[in-house]
């Protein structure tokens, strides 16, 4: 009996010792627990691909974009995920792009592991016009943008094209001194594919490849496919003095997620400077509006202090079957800077011209556009 307690008691010790034996290793080499598993076995090279078919203004020659801030979300073969960042940094001419790709990353990834979305940080925008640079305000700076085809990372070099087609949007204003002022809004929209034919030339980070007939056929399917699946079921816009109501109901007809940016509303304003109600001139105007909540927010002025301070990001994720009613009530209202001595400048205020068209435009993963008129508030 005295036998079998000792082998038992040192039968305990042997496991007991075990364990410690096999912690400290791992806690001494990480990579060998499953937390860190998924960093073994073969590697894939994953590039970042930009290009960019801009709408901007008549006398626009450059749009420059300094990005930052890259990640790509990954799910690994053991069923974990997470969001990897890319180091890209740079500086592009968006119209250097059209027609053309620019790789502007490139990472190593676990083979099998599957990429799905993208994040694309922007940290600043100027524009040239008529050959005046301008400030340009970002309606949001930051892009959350669904990968679209099979991202599985296979073993052959495969990587994201990263379609941005944002509209510069110009606003008209006047200043404290009776002049005319431009201001402009970078209002962007986005899709992101898998690319697998890649040439060798494209592997390298800056190589610019022009992009092929495969590349034009499926991101026009793609958008094609996303602009059926959101769909405008209402808008209104109506007035009452200087004061706007502006509603738009979304509804997301499509089997996967939708993600929208923002919108623009076109169409004839009536412009009055704030200490003359009377006097009105009549101007098209392009209003931009960024998403917070289910609030619309004008942006109309040189920048947007509260957007650059917290970094805002303006996004709106509608999943299938999905309605959702965005909304704006308040003075249009277009933020000058102050002038020279200091004095607050005369504010410029927008308000719809009652029975005119005006047109909706949705930006995000596709275009959405639709027709209203404004109408008096009862």
């Amino acid at each position: 009996m005295e036998t079998k307690k000792v082998a038992v008691k040192y039968g305990a010790t042997a496991v007991i010792v075990a364990i410690v034996i096999i912690a400290t290793t791992i806690f001494a080499n990480p990579l060998l627990s499953p937390l860190f598993s998924r960093q073994l076995g073969p590697k894939t090279t994953f590039l970042i691909m930009l290009t960019d078919p801009p709408t901007v203004p008549s006398g626009t020659t450059q749009l420059n974009l300094t990005y930052s801030g890259i990640s790509v979300h990954i799910t690994y073969l053991d069923g974990t995920s997470s969001w990897v960042p890319v180091q890209a940094t740079g500086k592009v001419n968006l119209l250097s792009l059209l027609n053309m790709s620019q790789t502007i990353a490139s990472i190593v990834l676990p083979t099998g592991s599957i990429v799905d979305k993208i994040q694309f940080g922007i940290s600043s925008v100027e524009a040239r016009v008529n050959n005046v640079v301008y400030p340009v305000t970002m309606l949001t700076n930051q892009l959350l943008v669904l990968i679209r085809g099979n991202g599985v990372v296979s073993g052959a070099t495969a990587g994201v094209l990263f379609d941005l087609y944002p509209t510069l949007t110009q606003i008209n204003a006047i200043d404290s001194t009776g002049g005319n002022v431009n201001y402009y809004v970078l209002v962007p929209s986005a899709i992101a594919i898998v690319k697998t034919n890649i040439a060798e030339q494209q592997r390298e980070v800056g190589a610019r490849v022009e992009l092929d007939d495969d590349d034009h056929y499926e991101l026009d399917e793609v958008e094609a496919s996303l602009s059926r699946n959101l769909n405008i079921i209402s808008a209104s816009l109506s007035v009452k003095g200087t004061i706007t109501d502006f509603s738009v109901t979304v509804k997301n007809v499509g089997a996967t997620n939708a993600t929208l940016f923002g919108l623009i509303l076109d169409g004839t304003f009536n412009e009055t400077e704030s200490d003359d109600v009377e006097d009105y001139d009549l101007e098209e105007e392009s209003v931009p509006f960024r998403i917070s909540g289910t609030s619309l927010v004008p942006l109309l002025g040189e920048n947007d202090d509260e957007a650059e301070e917290n970094q805002l990001i303006s996004s709106l994720t509608i999943r299938s079957g999905q309605s959702v009613t965005l909304s704006f009530s308040g003075m249009l209202q277009i933020q000058d800077d102050d002038d020279d001595e200091g004095e607050t400048a005369i504010q410029t205020i927008l308000t719809p011209v009652l029975g005119s068209r005006f047109t909706i435009r949705l930006m995000g993963e596709s275009f959405k556009t639709f027709n209203l008129k404004a109408t008096l508030i009862p």
